[in-house]
This record gives C-alpha cells, structure tokens and sequence, in this order.
C-alpha cells in the first residue's frame, strides 16, 4: 500500500501539467458571453470537452457503481498518505466516514463520475490516465481560478442542468473570480455548498451550509448588511430567538439558484409573484389577501383598474411593499405600526396627509405606537371597499371597530372623520370655516400686539438710557403691596399649570419637530404627557373656580357695604375696560412717536386688562373644547361627530394663541421691556418701590392718600434669601416660556 502511495504521489505532482493536456473545458457557462448566456445549456460546456479525445461528460444520475466496487477509495481512503517528512498529504485523504455520509456516494456518483479515469483498476497510472478522461478539479495556482472554476460547474451541470440553467441567467452570473479580462465570471458551486466536495452534505442536514441557520450565515459572507437586518426581523427571531425550522430563510424568498432582480418578472420577489412566495408559508393570509381590494382584479402587485383612493398609484400593492426588505419588523411592534402610515401613504399620499393631522396622525408622528394606525380601522389583508358589507367601516361595523381602541364608543362617535383637512372649504365648510376664524382671530392678536410690542420696546430703551429707570427692591426697604397673597397665590398656580400644559400639549401640535419628539420622550411619551396635560386641565378649572370664588365674594361684601354697581363695574379698582384705557393707550401711542410724555397710570393698565380677560377667554375656549376631546363618547351622544374635528381645531389654534402671547407678548410687558429686565418681581413678590409706583402709577398713590388708605399697603421687602428664591423661581418660568417659544418659531419657520 505504501509502494501505491508513492506511486500516487508522484503522479499527483504531474496532475498540474497533465490537466493542461487534459483540456479542462474551455467552453463553460463562465465564458460565455452576456448575451449568450440566457439561451446556452449548462452542458454546452461538456459537450465541447467531450469532444477532445478522452473526455467523456460524467453520466446524468451517477454510474451507481457499488462502492466496494470503487476502487479510488482504496487508495484515497488510506490514513497512512500522510508523508511524515515533508509533512504533508501524499494524496487527497478521504475520510470513510465522510464519503459514507457524502450526498453523492449515497446517491450513486462516485469519484469517476466527476473525476474521470478508470476506477476498475488497482494501478494508480491507469486509475488517473489521461486518456482515459482523468481530471484533476483541484485549483491551480499556474492557471487563472476561472478555468478551474468553469470546469466544476461543467462537471456539476452534467446531473444538475436546471439549477446551473438558473445560476447561469440570474444575478450570481457574474459573482465569481474575475476572468483574464476582468469580468466576473459564474459564482462557483462550492461558494453555497461548502468547499468539501467528498463530503458534501444533504441540505437537510444541520451541518450543511444550506441549511436554514448556516444558510443564512453562508449568503452573509456575501451579504452582511442584509445578515445584520434579518437577525433583528421577524423571520431572523423566528430563527434565532425561537428556533422555527418553518421561518423563511435565504432561498425562502430569494430562490436557491435562480436568483434574481426584483424588477425581473422571474424573480420570486417580483411584484407579481411575491404573493404567491410569500403565500408558501403564509397560506391563509395570501388567500385573504387575494379577495380583499388590493388582490382583486389581476391580483396583488399587479396593475390596477384605476387610481388608489387618495392617490396616483395604480397598482396593487403586493406583501413586501408593506413588510420590506429584510427587516421586516413584527406587525404587532411600534417600530413596524409606526411607519405604516407611511407605507400607505406610498400608494394613498392624501389620505395619508390628511391622517397626519388627525389624533391618530399626530400621536403616530411622535411615536406613539398604540395610536390608530391605518389597519386599525381599514384592517391589514382583509380590506374592503366600505360599502361592502363585510368591510370593518361598513356602517353596521364600524363603532365595533372603534370601539377596539374606544370600548365605551357611542354610535355618534363613529361619524367623526378621522381623515377630515381643515384646509379643505369644498369637503369640510363647516371645519374650514372655524379655522379661518381662529387664524383671523390669531394674526390679529399676534399683529397687533406685535407691532405695539416693537414700538414699545424701541421707545423704553431711548428712555431708559436717558432717565434710567426706578429703584428696585432691596431687602428691608419700605416698599407698597401691589397684590395681594390670594392673586400671588393664584398666579403661582397659573404659572405652574400653564408652563405644565404647554410643555405637554405643543409637543402633540408639533409632532413633526424633534425638539418635540425629545420633549415627549423626556415626559414619558403619550401615555405620561396625556395623564399629566389632563391633570394640568383640572388644575385649571381649579383656579379659574377659585378666583370665581374669590371676585363673588369681594363683590358681595363690597355691596354689602354700600358700593353702587357702576363703581364696581367701571371704577378705578375694576379690572373691566372702559374710556379710560382708551385715552391710556393714544397717549401711549403719542408716545412711542415722541408725540407726548411718556403717560401714567391708575391701578391696571390696559394691556393688564387684556391680558386678565385673555385668561377667562382661553380657559373658556380651551376648556370647552378639550373637554369636548377629553369625554368624546358623552358629547357625540347630542353631537355630531364633526364636533370632535371642530373642537381639535379650535383648541389647537387657541392654544398656539395662548402659549405665543404669554411667552411673547405677555413676557414683554411685564419682564423685558428695558425699564423692567430681566425680571418685575412686582407679581411674584407682590411688592413694587415708592419710586416705582410714583413714575408709573401717581394717580393710584394720590387716589390711596386722599382716601386715607396708602398706610394699610405700606410693607417691608422681604429677605435677601426670599428675593433671591422668589427671582430663581421667576426666572426658571421664564427660560421655559422662552425656550418652547424658540421652538413654536422654529417650526413657524419650517425648521
């Protein structure tokens, strides 16, 4: 046996200049040209060889020759081929166990068949002769690997025609070694199945880098970026995390050899085909799939009758423009329901915009991933148009799907039009109508306080720099009360539930900015901000009662003192506006031009007036209308459903006007116009100097002297330790305000 060895060796180190006499085929599927290559049969390379003397293409099924009979393995099969001198392998061991476990040998093909040569002989010169077919199939490094590479796929071609066919015409045609002139030539057989050709394994087996799991890792090598993906989707977990031998792998989708493009009408990913692809695994879901609106007609993927509803597509989507690529996320999960409107809107881009401004819309821009999604209410494979019967928005089925989100729904809620645009006069002139209204009512407010604002803050400058501006307050310095503990008291409380509103309800009015994404997600998202928005709602009507009851109470004891109703109404002490404050602001007006002097005041001001009476409008439209969204099932019981789209609109718009004007407007009258920055603690401490209210209010203090009354407000200024918290607390109110009016301009502005 050593004697056959040696023997063997030396013929094996002639095997290189011997396979150059042996013709390795030179016609392979690999060589041909672009164009030839759809219509060339994998065996044209055989056919070619063949014609050589002494090459014969192996049989179709094998030889089926016992393997008894074989005798390459009495040689090749033999432990003792290892050369202890130099340390290497004197011919190609073949382990028994692995040809007993090699697909080939138990189907019958044996080494001749892919080899050549004569496998009836004992001698090794007559075992691999050339003339009789001998041929190595081993790499050669004197040779391009192209031609090493062409001559296995001809070999394998012989009893694998339809899968080199598929191989030869789909994308992997040109994913193997470059050829002498550069081009990529076929990807090789072994690159799939594994480079141990005598022990290559059935694709059911576990080891074989076929099968599902080393599948998947073996077309990674390739392509790592889709590996990465499918690990983390749905059919990746089905692998991995749950170990499912039935989840959809590689070849699942793709094909095995016949791979290719989508846009390819072969392909298995090809519009017009997926379903059916997908249908392999999905049975009941194709099927559902195919009687519902977007698998009528020709079938899903496939072209359409007419325009999708909302749309200029016109094509029926099929299942991987949903579920794309391969992270394909789980249905159920945020990350997939997230952009499923998205998705929709590819084919429906109206009613998908129109979606974005509902509830549903908003919460689904900022994450939320409970919100009503598209297949909430129109269902995933099972839409139907809806005036089928059968469709989930069927009149006789729709408040049982709305009330899959809304269990306590009444029949009323169910006409509220979760797709209703504002912007639309034709379709909705009810709801467009209210809005103009709001813009109005906005533009007005912000325009004409804006311009009053400008002008102002020019003109308090000049002044300043020129005459300076009033003492402050210093720690145990006389100072006057200017309100009194119940209207701090109830203006901390102001402060305190409108920053809490604003800070929760503009994110949801500006769902599409990031600043409001990373504002929702520092609260806790929906579920936190609509706990805490509602809480602030109550704290609301909290105060607006508590000053009620408050002012009815002042003004019955100053009736029972005798005050006549006029004097309440219309005095000096009144918060109502009346002549006055329109004398108060032409002279403010002369003012600002330089006209006249720079005028004073009696108690309020008229824009203190405004801004006392903007807090009962606000908190009666707003409240009003977030109540109506807040209990929807017990107002669309006397309502129509268009009252919740009406109510959306107006306390979206009249929360803009409110949260602008106060951290605008608001915080530039009192705050930082140059006589008073940074901050007028006269709210906050309720304190103002003698100096501040003889320059700004003479009137007020001569008023209080001739009543006899200016002692009952004499004060002493707090600590320096309560100053400074009380203007730590002003200022933090501030910055807040400030900051989320930066972020209402960066998306006024499109930012």
């Amino acid at each position: 046996m050593r004697t056959c060895g040696v023997v063997l060796l030396l013929v094996l180190r002639l095997l290189a200049a011997a396979s150059h006499a042996a013709g390795v085929p030179a016609a392979a599927p690999s060589a041909a040209k672009p164009d030839e290559k759809a219509s060339a049969k994998p065996s044209d390379g055989g056919e070619s060889a063949a014609k050589k003397p002494g090459i014969k293409p192996p049989p179709p099924k094998g030889s089926q020759v016992r393997k008894n009979d074989n005798n390459c393995l009495l040689c090749h099969g033999e432990s003792d081929l290892w050369d202890e001198k130099d340390k290497k392998m004197r011919a190609r061991f073949i382990p028994p166990k692995e040809s007993a476990e090699d697909i080939h040998f138990q189907k019958g093909v044996n080494c001749h068949d892919c080899h050549g040569g004569n496998y009836k002989t004992q001698e090794v010169n007559e075992a691999h002769a050339t003339e009789d077919g001998f041929r190595a199939l081993k790499p050669d490094p004197t040779r391009p690997p192209a031609e090493t590479q062409a001559a296995v796929h001809w070999v394998c071609s012989q009893c694998h025609g339809d899968q080199a066919l598929e191989l030869v015409k789909g994308r992997h045609v040109k994913a193997g070694p470059k050829n002498d002139r550069g081009e990529g030539t076929l990807m090789a057989c072994e690159k799939c199945h594994g480079k141990v050709s005598h022990h290559l394994l059935a694709a059911h087996d576990p080891r074989s880098p076929v099968f599902l799991d080393n599948q998947v890792e073996t077309c990674g090598g390739c392509h790592q970026k889709d590996l990465a993906t499918y690990k983390e989707n749905v059919h990746g977990h089905g692998l991995y995390k749950s170990g499912l031998l039935v989840t959809a792998s590689c070849a699942s989708c793709h094909g095995a050899h016949g791979v290719y493009n989508a846009a390819d009408t072969r392909s298995t990913l090809h519009p017009a085909n997926v379903a059916k692809t997908c249908g392999r695994c999905h049975r009941f879901i194709a099927e559902t799939l195919q009687k519902s609106v977007h698998g009528r007609g020709k079938g899903p993927g496939e072209m359409a009758e007419r325009f999708a509803p909302g749309g200029k597509m016109q094509q029926h989507p099929s299942c991987t423009d949903c579920h794309r690529r391969h992270d394909i996320a789980f249905p159920e999960s945020a990350k997939f329901r997230l952009q499923l409107p998205n998705l929709c809107g590819n084919c429906h881009g109206n009613l998908t915009s129109r979606y974005a401004m509902s509830i549903h819309g908003e919460l689904t821009e900022l994450g939320y991933g409970p919100g009503a999604k598209c297949s909430d209410c129109h269902g995933a494979h099972d839409i139907l148009p809806v005036d089928d019967p059968e469709s989930r928005l069927a009149p006789g089925n729709r408040l049982k799907t709305c009330q899959a989100c809304h269990p306590y729904a009444v029949a009323g809620f169910t006409t509220f039009d979760p797709h209703a645009d504002h912007h639309d006069a034709a379709l909705y002139p009810m709801l467009h109508g209210v809005y103009r209204g709001m813009e109005v009512l906005l533009y007005s407010v912000f325009g004409f306080f804006g311009i009053h604002a400008v002008l102002w803050g020019v003109r308090s400058l000049v002044h300043t720099l020129k005459h300076g501006r009033p003492r402050r307050l210093r720690p145990g310095q006389p100072a006057f009360v200017r309100f009194e503990p119940v209207h701090r008291a109830l203006h901390v409380v102001v402060i305190v539930s409108f920053l809490g509103l604003a800070f929760t309800g503009l994110p949801l009015k500006y769902n599409d900015q990031e600043w409001s994404k990373a504002l929702a997600r520092l609260l806790g998202g929906f579920d936190s901000t609509s706990v805490l928005h509602r809480i602030c709602a109550a704290v609301t009507v909290f105060y607006f009662a508590a000053h009620l009851t408050w002012m009815g109470r002042k003004v019955f004891e100053l009736r029972a003192k005798g005050a006549r109703w006029g004097s309440l109404l219309f005095g000096p002490d009144s918060p109502v506006p009346g002549p006055r404050d329109m004398v108060d602001f032409l002279r403010m007006v002369r003012w600002f031009f330089g006209l006249g002097p720079k005028p004073v005041f009696e108690r309020w001001t008229y824009w203190e007036k405004f801004d006392y009476w903007a807090v009962f409008w606000g908190v009666a439209v707003i409240g009003i209308s977030g109540l109506v969204l807040w209990f929807p099932n017990l107002f669309t019981r006397f309502l129509p459903g268009e009252a919740l789209n009406v109510a959306k609109v107006i306390h979206s718009e009249e929360a803009l006007l409110a949260t602008g004007f106060v951290f605008a407007i608001h915080f530039f009258n009192t705050h930082l116009r140059a006589d008073k920055f940074p901050l007028d603690l006269a709210m906050l401490a309720g304190l103002v100097t003698e100096e501040e209210l003889r320059e700004e209010r003479p009137e007020l203090l001569q008023r209080l002297e001739r009543e006899g009354k200016l002692e009952q407000y004499r004060a002493v200024t707090p600590s320096a330790r309560t100053l400074w918290l009380t203007r730590l607390g002003g200022f933090i109110a501030l910055g807040i305000g400030l900051a989320l009016l930066l972020g209402i301009l960066v998306a006024a502005m499109g930012g």
